[in-house]
């Protein structure tokens, strides 16, 4: 994960009275980033709060409906947060815009799409179109991903000046979420240097191993960066399906958000 300012990666202040709050956020961060491990012992050394800490506020969570209790006793996210997650999705102007394009782009491609935006550091999916053909992929809507080993990520930190973007590098923590992934910050402003010059990013096998993905940066019409676009197949049609095929489509629907934004 990358980590920065709070302008141009969300590191929250510290808030007066906000203590027991965070601690909910925290149990709340934990369970949805390991959806099938989520117990209370394990949130417990992955929150790093006593058992009784969060023993009491999964209860409550679970009372409010933010979390479930499944099987094992383990937690899942609950139906009351999804539901409040999917209305706020539902509802954002950007998706709105782009759903249109993103369908048009899935189906001249018949791979999956992902709609993208930054948010505290990482990239958030917001839309996800999937391929009709089979493939697995560990992502869905509400997804959070690393800036230096996604496509989306790499697409996004190309947009930033070098004054916004050698502080965020400096602070940087580059995980290895696989044998492919950057793990050097040299090697990181190479392949941005490279994302800018080419006009799309690439995430080959960086963030999921057998999954390569085309990025790029969804613009309004001024200019200002709106989010990032990525196209994501199994290796081996990544290896066999023409780079100007793809190219071209999601450049149709970079271009096709441009225009509905300006009309707006």
């Amino acid at each position: 994960m990358l980590s920065g300012t709070p302008d141009d990666t969300g590191i929250r202040p510290e808030v007066p009275g906000t203590a027991a709050f965070t601690k909910f956020m925290r149990v709340l961060q934990a369970v949805a980033d390991r959806p099938d491990d989520a117990t209370v012992a394990r949130l417990c050394r992955s929150t790093g709060l006593p058992r009784p800490t969060v023993h009491r506020i999964a209860a409550a969570l679970v009372a409010e409906g933010m979390l479930s209790e499944g099987e094992g006793g383990r937690l899942h996210l609950g139906p009351r947060l999804i539901s409040l997650a999917f209305r706020s999705w539902d509802g954002s102007i950007l998706r709105q815009v782009a759903q249109e394009h993103l369908l048009r782009l899935r189906d001249r491609l018949d791979e999956t799409v992902h709609l993208a935006v930054h948010d505290r550091g990482e990239m958030v999916y917001i839309d996800k179109l999937e391929s009709q053909r089979t493939v697995r992929m560990a992502s869905r809507i509400g997804t959070r991903v690393s800036l230096h080993s996604s496509s989306v990520g790499k697409a996004w930190l190309a947009t930033l000046a070098e004054d916004a973007l050698e502080p965020l590098l400096a602070r940087a923590t580059l995980v290895a979420h696989t044998p492919h992934s950057i793990t050097s910050l040299d090697r990181l402003r190479e392949e941005i240097a490279e994302t800018r010059r080419r006009g799309h990013a690439l995430d080959l096998q960086e963030n999921e191993l057998d999954i390569c993905c085309y990025g790029q940066a969804l613009r309004g019409a001024h200019g200002a960066v709106l989010g990032c676009i990525s196209v994501s197949l199994p290796r081996y049609r990544f290896e066999t399906l023409p780079r100007e095929t793809v190219l071209e489509a999601m450049q149709a629907c970079v271009d096709g958000v441009a225009g509905r934004r300006a009309a707006g």
